[in-house]
């Protein structure tokens, strides 16, 4: 259910999935591994395009103060805060 109300924000911001994945110059895919995996680059992308904080989307995956919470299996491991 989050997956699908992430992707209509996106899309009532104006934007995409893919369009954030050409402006980071990803593969599409990793976009959507978020939807399964802790990602905090494209955690982080999402959030900003929503005019939101990370942790307010993924509060299982983010503290408050804008840090990842530490687990294992992170498809990466940079800690970008909002």
């Amino acid at each position: 259910m989050r997956w699908e109300w992430i992707k209509f924000q996106l899309r009532t911001h104006g934007t995409s999935l893919s369009d954030l994945a050409r402006k980071l110059e990803v593969e599409r895919n990793a976009m959507h591994n978020v939807k399964r995996l802790p990602y905090p680059r494209m955690e982080s992308a999402i959030a900003r395009a929503l005019g939101m904080k990370t942790w307010e989307i993924w509060p299982e995956r983010w503290s408050e103060d804008g840090n990842p919470l530490p687990r294992s299996g992170r498809a990466d491991s940079a800690s970008e805060n909002d």
